[in-house]
């Protein structure tokens, strides 16, 4: 059986480790990247994941954008969203990019359980 992936996408170091340490507690192999010009990059180059954590406020490439150029390519990963920025409309057009969920910051562990199945 191989182990489940997952994409870590966020300009904060901090919460690349963080976020990679709760899924790697969760039996999750992790790749972790710093804006989603390069999430995109990786999927372009046929890298693929079960799982991916994107961040929405990033340099280069925010998340909605790049969730967007994620799903135009066909791909089905699960796409946690992530932000600390508390407008509803920002919220909403991330939704709407293809994420399969929207989580506010700091995300825990225990938000992450039921994603650990999808191997």
């Amino acid at each position: 059986m191989n182990p489940t992936t997952a994409l870590v996408v966020d300009d904060s170091e901090a919460m690349r480790m963080m976020h990679s340490r709760h899924l790697r507690a969760l039996g999750f192999q992790t790749q972790k990247v710093k804006n989603g010009q390069e999430a995109v990059r990786l999927h372009e180059e046929g890298k693929r994941f079960d799982v991916i954590l994107m961040d929405y406020e990033m340099p280069e490439m925010n998340g909605a954008q790049a969730t967007k150029r994620i799903r135009d390519m066909g791909i089905q990963s699960v796409i946690l969203g992530v932000s600390g920025i508390d407008d509803e409309n920002v919220q909403a057009s991330f939704v709407q990019s293809g994420l399969t969920e929207f989580f506010s910051k700091p995300l825990t562990r225990d938000m992450l359980i039921p994603y650990s199945t999808f191997a």
